[in-house]
């Protein structure tokens, strides 16, 4: 039966190689991570770059939050808590990380946060985060994965990214107490779908191995075997972690071939690096790799990267031996909630106990659209269906549960609080059982263009007869951007730069380009859900393409514009060019955008034009576009205050 001391030297030996591992790995790697994926694997035996403490990243940096929330709110921490601290603390926006955050700040909760307007919900962003959950939790993956379930669904609810970290959080949580990879990958395997590419990635890296490829044919399979163009596509990382965690021979040989695998080398390298470092513990890692890198912890808290670490009444460990020490701590709170170790805090577990149950299988199957609220006398979950995006003058279903928790009956009176303009659905009064539940269908009436801001936060009412009120739930639901097309015109047979620098009737302009009839050719409105643009259907066939949206700013400022499209693009704001984009290639829909396709731009005060052309071959395939808005910094912050949802006609 395995066992392991919470109070022990092993359990602060493991968890302390854990990070050390961690911090080795990313460091060899984050000079070498690239955006989009390379078909040649890469040679590289020592770091490319040297700091004292290892460069900062936000693979290690964002488990410092987490940390701190597990301190501050406790083992019941879900992900509505843990997107409270993105908002505190995580200060850029790479990827995934500025799309939930902009759906935060527009209202929505987890998993929507997660699930809506999100392209990179297959992405690496939550599988880095998975250390922390594992040292808690050491020894019981059933646990460490619950909590690595509510961190994913905060920004990629719905994608392959959850059974990312869900794995990696399994393998590292077993192996404080199990010493056989193979036996390791089996636990973590356990824990994501097998008809997941995830798991189709780990198990064509265990396939290669025991087939007798060498690591670099083993690689290329995996990149068949679940192909993308995007260099942090998890899936693909997950299978090269496997990889360095079979046919390393060492610690170094280890995090060196999943880093000479490439693509997101950065977080690749990061996790078999903790792999290896729990597997190892402090004391059996290699000086050579440990030595250069010291045991402080670099962030990025200096120029605003996370914020809030330092200036807390208990700042977060800026040392590697108080992080130890400040995981026993929560680990004994953690799994002593879960009823996992003992008085004596000494975990004791069954091989039968590492390996997935039918409570987590049944996180697979989570709607990535249902917020849950709990309250005191019910239960009450939220089903946007297909998103919160609403278009005007449509109808938004929605559908929500009430569950009982008391013994006895409860009636409970449902209504929807509509804000102006909106025409309330009727009230709905229902008895919902002890310990049973009561779904209600809701069909919402959308305004008209000029009335639907883009967020509107309505409010369902859950009033229990003859029991104290509940608080209202929350329902947002987004408007949807308002946007007209004109094409396609005819350039078949004419290459792609002759269409791109040959105005077609909607460049000509008469008057204010504010004005409906400012532009000359035939223009029919559609509506956009997001940043991803409507062209695909209104682009089947080659040739040249207009679309045209507005946006609303309170005050002048300036702003950063993103058009990611995968065909030739050009884009012009208030009628002056901003970028032009030549070439054909698959789509990376972030805030910092391509150089070729983006540009800071003076929006003014009231309302802005923006004109995109886009040009398409015959043998290209169905367009795809994308429609981005950040603030000019660094940080590239999205602009969710900017209104997009009508016409300045309308």
């Amino acid at each position: 039966m395995p066992e392991l001391d919470l109070h022990g030297e092993v359990f602060y030996d493991k968890v302390y190689g854990c990070w050390l591992g961690k911090n080795a790995g990313g460091t060899l790697g984050a000079p070498l991570e690239e955006m989009f994926g390379t078909p040649e694997p890469l040679d590289v035996r020592w770091y490319p770059e040297l700091r004292a403490g290892g460069i900062p990243n936000d693979d290690l940096e964002m488990q410092l939050v987490w940390l701190l929330a597990l301190e501050e709110v406790g083992p019941g921490i879900l992900a509505r808590d843990l997107a409270r601290y993105w908002l505190d603390h995580i200060g850029y926006n790479f990827d995934e990380y500025g799309m939930a955050k902009a759906n935060l700040r527009l209202g929505l909760e987890p998993p929507l946060s997660g699930s809506h307007n999100n392209w990179f919900v297959d992405c690496m962003g939550s599988p880095i985060r998975s250390e922390i959950w594992a040292c808690v939790a050491p020894g019981a993956p059933r646990v460490a994965t619950r909590y690595a379930y509510q961190d994913a669904i905060c920004d990629h609810a719905g994608g392959e990214s959850v059974y990312g970290e869900m794995f990696n959080a399994a393998v590292e949580s077993a192996a404080f107490v199990v010493s056989d990879r193979h036996q390791l990958i089996d636990v973590g395997l356990s824990y994501v779908p097998q008809n997941s590419k995830t798991a189709v990635a780990i198990r064509t890296a265990v396939d290669g191995h025991a087939g007798g490829l060498d690591w670099r044919e083993t690689r290329r399979r995996v990149l068949a075997a679940t192909p993308h163009h995007v260099a942090q596509y998890s899936p693909i990382n997950l299978g090269f972690q496997v990889i360095g965690l079979l046919y390393g021979e060492d610690f170094g040989d280890g995090i060196c071939t999943t880093v000479n695998c490439g693509y997101d080398t950065d977080s690749s390298g990061a996790a078999i690096g903790s792999y290896l470092g729990i597997l190892a513990g402090r004391s059996g890692l290699p000086e050579r790799w440990i030595a250069p890198l010291g045991d402080t912890i670099a962030t990025n808290e200096s120029w605003g990267g996370v914020r809030h670490l330092s200036d807390l009444p208990r700042p977060a460990p800026t040392e590697l031996g108080e992080l130890a020490e400040r995981i026993r701590a929560v680990a004994l709170t953690v799994l002593g909630a879960a009823g996992a170790v003992g008085a004596d805090g000494v975990l004791r577990t069954t091989e039968d106990e590492l390996y997935a149950d039918a409570s987590v299988r049944d996180l697979w199957s989570a709607s990535p659209t249902t917020v849950e609220y709990q309250h005191a006398d019910l239960r009450v979950a939220v089903d946007y269906l297909d998103g919160p995006t609403v278009a005007a003058d449509g109808v938004k279903e929605l559908r929500t549960v009430v569950r009982n928790d008391r013994r006895d009956p409860i009636t409970v009176r449902c209504a929807v609080d509509v804000s102006d303009g909106w025409k309330a659905p009727p009230v709905q009064e229902v008895e919902v059982l002890p310990g049973s539940e009561t779904p209600l269908t809701w069909r919402i009436d959308v305004p008209v263009r000029a009335l639907l801001q883009d967020s509107n936060r309505l409010f369902l009412r859950v009033s229990p007869v003859d029991r104290p009120e509940l608080p209202a739930v929350p329902l947002v639901l987004l408007g949807g951007a308002a946007c007209r097309v004109s094409g396609p015109y005819d350039a078949n047979g004419y290459g792609d730069e002759w269409p791109l620098d040959t105005p077609f009737p909607p460049e000509r302009v008469r008057g204010s380009v504010l004005a409906s009839d400012s532009r000359d050719g035939s223009w029919r409105e559609v509506v956009a859900s997001g940043n991803s643009l409507p062209v695909a259907g209104e682009f089947a066939d080659p040739g040249v393409l207009y679309l045209q949206t507005f946006v609303y700013a309170e005050m002048a400022q300036d702003a950063w514009v993103v058009v990611d499209a995968n065909c030739p693009v050009r884009f012009w704001v208030n009628d002056e060019p901003v970028a032009t984009a030549n070439r054909y290639r698959g789509v990376r829909p972030c805030h910092r955008g391509s150089p070729d396709s983006a540009g800071q731009v003076g929006l003014r005060a009231g309302w802005n034009e923006l004109l995109i052309k886009l040009v398409r071959r015959m043998d290209a395939p169905a367009a795809d576009c994308h429609l981005l808005f950040a603030s000019p910094d660094r940080f590239r912050t999205a602009l969710t205050q900017l209104g997009r949802t009508h016409f300045p006609w309308d």
